[in-house]
């Protein structure tokens, strides 16, 4: 329509301007015609050396009146020999036409020169400038009327094709929005429209909609049943022995300090022999449900490694509490042993191994096995604890809340800050290690996280780390970006989200520059909470990360609600790359991160062949001893 507009407005000013100019010219053929007629009399008569001051002023007035002033800037007679008789000079600027228009439109002055003849006598000679300012007035005129016209056609025109296609346009932003989040699953599917050529695409935007999802559903369910094949008994639902010695090292790795339960019962054998395969079964899996009621600590891996054995590792916990959970678990097989059946007495023994310092897990394992021993040598407790005798003394929990009210205090914090490095080696963040140093004793985050949730203070610790980064990013543009742990306590906390979202909202310049981890837990144990203060982060487009992404056996659909940037993948998949079904569960759980555009982050990547044998396994980044190789890690 602008086009067609454009096009019409141009040629109409184009055939004025031709009109125009040529009305100009023929007006002063009109009046040089009826000059011609009037003047040779006029002429005739006179003397060309005497010429009365009467005669003089009746030219000047026959020729205002046949020449105006308004149209002429100059008006002349001479004799026919070219004496010069009368001159008149109308020089007049254009007042009514801007100056603008005057340099960008050119119209010539109209100049002529006639020779007044009386009965074939030449008598005179006239000469005269047709002005052209005339011409001027009227173009403008019309250039003014066209351009207003054709702008309000074009404001009319655009107001009504806006109206008629608003409806239009409605369905195509909808499908434009969608087109932008077409990767974010489960979306509501778009209402169809009247339009009959939109309903078409809309139907097709529904069901690519609907069936990326339901890839995603298929993907997520085959890394689920993988990790069931790998790692998880098939009767009771627990992990199986190779889940449970994967997450031993993983936790010596981490923290080496809590507890472990072997136990080791004959109710399991004397049901399969006593009631059958269908009883026996059915027991094994009451046994796990009751374990998993009664168990409730952070972290806690339960596992069933034989037909009669069960394992419990419940990282920092105190040897009192370990003890109390051993006589709990022992009361959950005698209440069993009780509402049985059984005709022979059955019989459950259970070990505890409890440690604070570095082990290797081969080590654990064979203490493990000894207070299992010990235990069957004394029927009458079945209950036996061996405690690490290299470890030191524990501190209580009110000796652990007044060292880290000190911390706090008197900034006895010290930060590492450790690379996640991209396949391109560009650093993606740096992870926020925290540890408190004080005079000459050292406390690293495992020893004293435990006693932070035990006590419910994460959030007041959280808070402390959050504000000391958020300065440190505020006070220096070239650092970053960091990635800081949330505490689990902490996405429970209503206070803690209220002060995170006032805070963010306060710093969102250092938004691209800073990460909050979560672990995997609480998204899948407090998922409402978990996903409440996710969506405050991104909010003010902070990044978001999951931790220990796949250690536990439950769905992985919590990916979509929560969406972070990446996900740290458990240290269980990346050791021992070369078993097959490792690698296989692995390359599963990376792939359903991956469909969702989330990057998935290797961790504790210590050796150039567990990086190369990574690199094939749908894993975006690498994080642990091998970045330090390529980074400087820093220390304050």
């Amino acid at each position: 329509m602008c086009s067609v507009l454009s096009i019409s407005a141009g040629t109409q000013l184009y055939t004025g301007y031709h009109v125009i100019s040529d009305q100009h010219i023929a007006t002063a053929h009109e009046d040089i015609n009826r000059a011609l007629t009037t003047l040779p009399d006029k002429l005739s008569i006179l003397d060309s050396l005497i010429i009365s001051r009467q005669q003089e002023v009746q030219l000047v007035d026959t020729l205002n009146y046949l020449f105006p002033p308004q149209q002429y800037n100059h008006a002349s007679l001479l004799f026919a020999d070219s004496t010069p008789l009368i001159r008149i000079d109308n020089n007049r600027d254009i007042t009514n036409v801007p100056q603008w228009f005057q340099s960008l439109i050119k119209i010539p002055e109209h100049h002529e020169k006639r020779i007044i003849n009386n009965d074939d006598f030449d008598v005179g000679i006239l000469e005269l400038s047709a002005s052209s300012r005339w011409a001027y007035t009227k173009y403008w005129q019309l250039f003014s009327n066209t351009l207003i016209s054709h702008l309000l056609l074009m404001l009319t025109g655009g107001c009504a094709i806006y109206l008629i296609s608003k409806k239009h346009f409605t369905s195509l932003r909808k499908l434009t929005t969608r087109a932008y989040n077409i990767d974010n699953l489960n979306q509501a599917p778009l209402a169809l429209p009247d339009e009959s050529d939109i309903k078409t695409i809309v139907r097709a935007f529904n069901k690519l909609s609907y069936q990326l999802d339901v890839n995603f559903k298929s993907q997520a369910n085959e890394a689920v049943k993988l990790r069931e094949q790998a790692y998880l008994d098939p009767i009771s639902g627990l992990g199986n022995r190779s889940f449970f010695i994967h997450q031993i090292s993983s936790w010596l790795d981490e923290s080496h300090k809590g507890g472990l339960a072997l136990i080791q019962t004959t109710l399991i054998s004397d049901y399969y022999e006593q009631e059958g395969y269908q009883a026996g079964d059915k027991l094994i899996k009451q046994i796990a449900a009751r374990l998993n009621d009664v168990i409730s600590y952070n972290y806690t891996t339960i596992a069933r490694l034989s037909r009669d054995e069960f394992a419990i590792l419940i990282p920092n916990l105190s040897s009192e509490k370990l003890e109390l959970l051993g006589k709990m678990v022992l009361k959950i097989f005698d209440d069993i042993v009780n509402n049985s059946k059984l005709v022979s007495p059955s019989t459950t023994d259970i070990g505890l191994v409890y440690i604070e310092a570095q082990i290797s897990p081969s080590q654990l394992l064979t203490q493990l096995d000894n207070a299992l021993t010990q235990a069957k040598l004394t029927p009458h407790k079945s209950i036996a604890l061996i405690k690490d005798p290299n470890s030191h003394s524990s501190l209580g929990k009110q000796q652990w809340k007044q060292l880290l009210e000190q911390a706090i205090n008197e900034d006895l914090f010290q930060y590492k800050f450790q690379p996640a490095t991209l396949e391109d080696k560009s650093v993606y963040h740096y992870e926020v290690f925290t540890a408190i140093q004080k005079n000459k004793n050292f406390f690293s985050a495992g020893q004293f996280l435990g006693a932070i949730e035990d006590l419910k203070i994460g959030s007041w610790f959280d808070r402390h780390v959050i504000v000391t980064i958020v300065n440190r990013l505020n006070a220096d543009r070239t650092i970053g970006p960091f990635a800081i742990n949330i505490t689990n306590s902490s996405i429970g906390d209503p206070s803690f989200t209220r002060w995170l979202d006032q805070l963010l909202s306060n710093n969102t310049q250092i938004a691209s520059r800073l990460f909050f981890e979560l672990q995997e837990i609480s998204c899948i144990r407090n998922t409402d909470a978990t996903s409440l203060l996710c969506s405050i982060i991104k909010r003010y487009h902070f990044g978001v990360g999951i931790d220990n992404y796949g250690r536990h056996f439950q769905s992985l659909n919590y990916l979509k609600e929560i969406n972070p940037d990446y996900v740290k993948i458990d240290y269980a998949y990346t050791y021992q790359l070369n078993d097959q079904t490792k690698s296989t569960v692995l390359s599963s759980i990376c792939r359903t991160a991956h469909s969702l555009d989330i990057k998935a982050i290797a961790t504790r990547v210590e050796t150039e062949t567990q990086l190369e044998r990574l690199s094939d396994l749908f894993v975006s980044g690498y994080q642990g001893f091998i970045t330090e190789k390529y980074t400087q890690l820093e220390t304050v």
